[in-house]
């Protein structure tokens, strides 16, 4: 079986060797950068299967390195690492595509845990596609969806949270609902506001492909519901 690639970027060396110990390295292949810009270089010249990301980096702003592998690395899982770990923290590193997080200080143990959850649920399904409605597939190895033949690529966070939607169209999930959604999958606990937050970035993507329809619907005071035709 192949190793899957780590990327850790971390400027506290104890840290950063905490988690690099702490990986098996018979499934892992792992990288350490010690600054922003270190990452970036290596992010410019190379794909990842996973990065672990602090947010308080020298040179480059950890927000700025998962705005870019969200961009231009959709294929990557992100995990943040960091000790800001107030709610409007939170919520931001979601906003900026991070698919967990992880408040320091943390259990080693945990983490580890947290980033096998993260490839198992990323992991190659022999049959990827799945119709479940007309003209509505979903691709299970990409975390994405295509809508009358045109994919739309998510995080696996908001993947999970479309497929749970479309799977029932017309049935109101609320915010309590889709985090736990979230959490079965492995992916870590998400407030209401990054539920939301989330929401929108799928809106987003959705409005990108077709401008003209609304898929998921707000339903006042009690969620959301999903409506493909």
């Amino acid at each position: 079986m192949k190793k899957k690639s780590i990327l850790i970027i971390e400027d506290e060396e104890e840290i950063a060797y905490l988690i690099n110990n702490r990986l098996d390295k018979s499934l892992y292949t792992v990288t350490i950068a010690f600054d922003g810009e270190e990452a970036m270089k290596l992010l410019l010249k190379n794909s990842y299967d996973l990065v672990t990301v602090d947010i308080m980096l020298p040179k480059v702003n950890g927000l700025e390195i998962c705005r870019y592998i969200s961009n231009h690395r959709a294929e990557t899982l992100m995990l943040v690492v960091s000790a800001l770990n107030q709610e409007d923290d939170i919520v931001k590193g979601y906003d900026y595509g991070a698919d967990d997080y992880i408040s320091k200080p943390f259990s080693p143990k945990e983490l580890a845990l947290k980033i096998q959850a993260m490839f198992r649920r990323s992991a190659v399904q022999k049959n990827p596609s799945v119709v479940i409605q007309k003209h509505f597939t979903l691709n299970e190895e990409e975390f994405s969806i295509a809508l009358n033949g045109f994919n739309i690529k998510f995080t696996p966070s908001e993947y999970f949270i479309v497929k749970t939607l479309a799977k029932y169209p017309q049935k109101v999930f609320s915010r309590d609902d889709l985090a736990q959604v979230i959490y079965d999958n492995g992916l870590g606990e998400l407030t209401h506001r990054s539920i939301d937050s989330h929401i929108a970035h799928i809106r987003k993507k959705c409005h990108a492909l077709n401008a003209s329809k609304r898929y998921i619907k707000t339903v006042q005071g009690l969620g959301y519901t999903f409506h493909a035709h």
